[in-house]
Order: C-alpha cells, then sequence, then structure tokens
C-alpha cells in the first residue's frame, strides 16, 4: 500500500467513524434502536441495553408509512 493511499483511507475511516458516532448519539436521544450485527447475530442497542431482541414496537414499525415528528 503506498503512502497516499494509507493517508487516504485512515482520513476516509476517521470520517466515516466520526459519522457513525454522531448517528449512535442520535438514535439514542431520539428512543430510536441503533442495529448491529455481531457474528452474524442481529443486536440491538435500546433503553440503555444491549438485546437480542428488538423493542416490542419495532415488529409493528413501516418506514413507508412512519410520519416525521
Amino acid at each position: 500500500m503506498t503512502k497516499e493511499t494509507k493517508a487516504f483511507v485512515e482520513k476516509f475511516n476517521k470520517i466515516a467513524n466520526n459519522a457513525f458516532r454522531k448517528a449512535q448519539e442520535r438514535h439514542r436521544k431520539l428512543g430510536i434502536p441503533n442495529v448491529y450485527s455481531v457474528n452474524g447475530i442481529i443486536v440491538y442497542e435500546y433503553d440503555g441495553k444491549v438485546s437480542m431482541n428488538p423493542p416490542k414496537w419495532w415488529k409493528d414499525f413501516n418506514p413507508a408509512t412512519a410520519v416525521n415528528q
């Protein structure tokens, strides 16, 4: 890997990680679960906890019919 490529990758990762952390925090403030895949297992972070089960309302949520409030 060239120095230029390495510098680009490091800069890109820094920007992406910063955006990711901001999105996580925004979701927490809005009460929206953060959803991750850990070793192929879907994991939900919400209400200050991490669970393999989504919130009860999650299954009924349809983003196509959600109203932006």
